[in-house]
């Protein structure tokens, strides 16, 4: 995704972090992929520097383990999933099952317990809702999509792919898509740093949630005893508090 300029939104994270080199992390550091592709708020990828939900996530996870956890390099997002699969990082925050299917990936993984569920919302130009009940009801429309993103119910609609969420959210604004998918978060965070999706002719309505992912992390098979730590630590982020003040971090006021 481009860059994108945020308003009255703190930004948290490993800002300016020292990323891991594959040749100097000793036996008790863990490695992290990191993409170079930004999916705000999750990851907010900009000119090498990382923050975003799951920075901050993977950052107080790393005060609750026994070892250190270290970013990568960002990396393409093809080139990330090969080195996890070669064991050059062993970690990967945070993905759903669905996402990391492949055989080749599949023999490789551990999965933690879920970290947190995501959801994704149709969004459509002022007026131009349809009604929606289940993914068939897709059938036969143009769909706005992001390059390279599996969707639910693609099955059903017409792809019109854009390069990014915010090509997306334009694409549907401006109605040359029937209706776009995106995630209810991510969608919340674009509108408030960019004012023109909430007025005049950019004006967007968020639909129904039409598929929801639990997201978990996934372990290197070559680090398998370190599973029970990481979902002891995850669950008690849950418990305490500490992912919701972490996500509260990027949510928007509501109005």
């Amino acid at each position: 995704m481009g860059e994108i300029r945020v308003r009255g939104v703190v930004r948290r994270g490993l800002v300016g972090l020292v990323f891991a080199l594959p040749w100097a992390v000793s036996a008790d550091t863990l490695t992290y992929a990191v993409t170079n592709e930004s999916w705000a708020p999750y990851w907010i990828v900009r000119e090498g520097q990382v923050s975003g939900v799951f920075s901050d996530f993977m950052g107080a996870l790393d005060e609750r383990l026994a070892v250190d956890l270290q970013a990568a390099r960002p990396a393409p997002p093809l080139r990330a999933q090969k080195m996890f699969r070669e064991g050059r990082v062993q970690l990967e925050c945070c993905v759903s099952k669905g996402w990391r299917s492949a055989p080749e990936q599949v023999a490789v993984t551990l999965w933690t317990e879920p970290v947190l569920e995501v959801e994704e919302v149709l969004v459509f130009a002022p007026g131009r809702a349809f009604a929606f009940a289940r993914l068939e009801d897709l059938r036969g429309k143009t769909i706005a999509t992001v390059r390279g993103y599996g969707y639910a119910g693609s099955e059903y609609f017409r792809r019109h792919d854009s390069p990014d969420a915010i090509a997306l959210l334009h694409k549907v604004a401006q109605g040359r898509s029937q209706a776009g998918i995106i995630d209810r978060l991510e969608l919340a965070y674009l509108r408030q740093a960019h004012p023109e999706l909430q007025a005049g002719k950019e004006r967007l309505e968020e639909g129904p949630v039409i598929n929801s992912s639990e997201l978990r992390i996934r372990l290197h098979r070559s680090r398998a005893e370190l599973l029970p730590a990481l979902n002891a630590a995850i669950a008690a982020m849950r418990r305490d508090g500490s992912l919701q003040r972490i996500m509260a971090t990027y949510s928007p006021p509501q109005p």
